[in-house]
Parts: structure tokens; C-alpha cells; sequence
């Protein structure tokens, strides 16, 4: 195993094979819960078509996925676009001829108060946030209603639990996330197709905030002290594979009387909200 591979993501353990032979979608593969949960998922056997609009992360998620030993391919995909994700459904059916697993990942958001957000601001997250499920969805089921069986997992957060300060539109959106879950979960298990949320807690990323996005700058020591003691229990901030696992479990077999529900990965922060 490679360097790199070994101090990114160093809780990441050998895969158990219990992807083999699948083939899985996930957005906002290159930076974050994205990227770990896409290298893990390749460790457990899927061929992974890695989605994001920025590439700037080295090596790209697809490269570190080869190095490896494992199977993907980067697509440059827009998840506010219908167009980009109907493209990805396709990329993955015409390369590696299924799709089983849609992990909808991909999302941000904007700090401010509500009435100091600008539309364009508002719209961002709504439309990165939520509508990019909806298309990303809308994409995907017809190939999952066709062959009778599909895996759908949505990262939410606990803030669609909880409130969190001056984070209005990005609550909104991610408690919207958790109840539109249960609904497709309702709608779409008759057709033997799943549909999932995870929550995640405080996670040490590389995060893209503000419109139009922008990388961050990192996590001040302050601030990552104050993120940590959020997570009651354990005290620290979370690990993205440690989030990527519980994907792993929500998009696995081992889950295959699962449905509809919102896994909290948060090292305790809502246990006593």
C-alpha cells in the first residue's frame, strides 16, 4: 500500500470484499466523506464512478483508488445540472455496464443569517444540497425500477437534528434531506430498491464553503477544539472513513433490512440534544 494511501486515511482498514462484483455512483468523491468513502467502497470490490466538479485535490480520487489495486474512473459532473447526471447514470452503465449504489454526497454551505443571505446564496444550497438528490435520483431510477433492485444513500447531517447557528439554509436542507429519505424509502421498497440517510457529526475535511465556493482554509487549532468538544462523548472530530464505513454498511447487504432510516455517526453529539 501506497504512502499516501496509508496517511489519509489512516482508520481504514482492508476490504472484506462486500462490494464485490457492484457498481457504485458517488458525488463529491474527491475531497472528504466523498473521497474515503470511494476508495473504501473500491477496497470492498465495487467499481466506483467518482464524481465532482473540482480536481484539484492530488492525487484525484480515481488515481489514489488505482494505486490501490481497484477499479474507477473520474467524471467532471455538475450535481445542480439534470444534464451532468444523467451522464453519470450513463458513464456508469456504457463502462462498466450496471449500477447498483448512488451515494448522493455532494453539498455545502453558506454561514450567515437568514436575512442577510442574498438569493443567490440561498439557491446555492438549496440547489447543491437537495435538488441534486432529486436529479441525481431522477437519474438513477429507471435503471434501479428496471432491473428490480438498487441502493440509495444520501448524506444528511446532524444539523437536519439540530440547529446550528447562523447555518439556516444548510439546516434546512439537510433536515429535508432526512425526511425525503423516509419518503423515497416508502415509495421505491415495493420495487426492491433502498434508500438511506447517514448523519454525520464533526468530520476533520477539506470543506468548499460560501458562493461560489472556495476552498477553506483549514481548521484553526480553536476551532477544532470547539468543533471536537461538539461531539460529546468522544471529544474529538470525526475521521471521513469513519463516516465512509457507516455508508459502507448502509450500501452493503449487511444492511438489507435497512430502509429509510437516518444512521448518526456523531461520536455522541446528539445524545443528550
Amino acid at each position: 500500500m501506497n504512502s499516501t494511501a496509508v496517511s489519509e486515511h489512516p482508520r481504514m482498514g482492508k476490504g472484506l470484499g462486500r462490494l464485490q462484483g457492484k457498481v457504485a455512483i458517488i458525488t463529491g468523491a474527491n475531497s472528504g466523506i466523498g473521497r474515503a468513502t470511494a476508495r473504501l467502497f473500491a477496497r470492498e470490490g465495487a467499481r466506483v464512478v467518482c464524481c465532482d466538479i473540482q480536481e484539484t485535490t492530488n492525487p484525484r480520487v480515481d488515481r489514489l483508488i488505482e494505486q490501490d489495486g481497484g477499479q474507477a474512473l473520474f467524471s467532471h459532473v455538475d450535481v445542480t445540472l439534470q444534464a451532468d447526471c444523467d451522464r453519470m447514470v450513463a458513464t456508469s452503465l456504457e463502462r462498466y455496464g450496471d449500477l447498483d449504489i448512488l451515494f448522493n454526497n455532494a453539498g455545502g454551505g453558506v454561514r450567515k443569517k437568514i436575512h442577510e443571505f442574498t438569493d443567490e446564496e440561498w439557491n446555492f444550497v438549496v440547489n447543491l444540497n437537495l435538488n441534486a438528490i432529486f436529479r441525481g435520483v431522477r437519474a438513477a431510477i429507471p435503471h434501479f425500477l428496471k432491473k428490480g433492485s438498487g441502493n440509495i444513500v444520501n448524506t444528511a447531517s446532524t444539523f437536519g437534528l439540530l440547529a446550528s447557528e447562523r447555518y439556516p439554509a444548510y439546516c434546512a436542507t439537510k433536515a429535508a434531506i432526512v425526511n425525503l429519505t423516509r419518503q423515497m424509502a416508502l415509495d421505491y421498497g415495493p420495487s426492491g430498491i433502498r434508500v438511506n440517510c447517514v448523519c454525520p457529526g464533526s468530520i476533520e475535511t477539506a470543506r468548499f464553503r460560501g458562493y461560489p465556493p472556495r476552498p477553506a482554509q483549514g481548521f484553526t487549532d480553536e476551532q477544532r477544539a470547539r468543533m471536537a468538544g461538539s461531539n460529546k462523548a468522544l471529544l474529538r472530530m470525526g475521521q471521513p472513513e469513519e463516516i465512509a464505513y457507516g455508508v459502507l454498511f448502509l450500501a452493503s447487504d449487511e444492511s438489507s433490512f435497512v430502509t429509510g432510516h437516518a444512521l448518526v455517526v456523531d461520536g455522541g453529539q446528539t445524545l443528550d440534544a
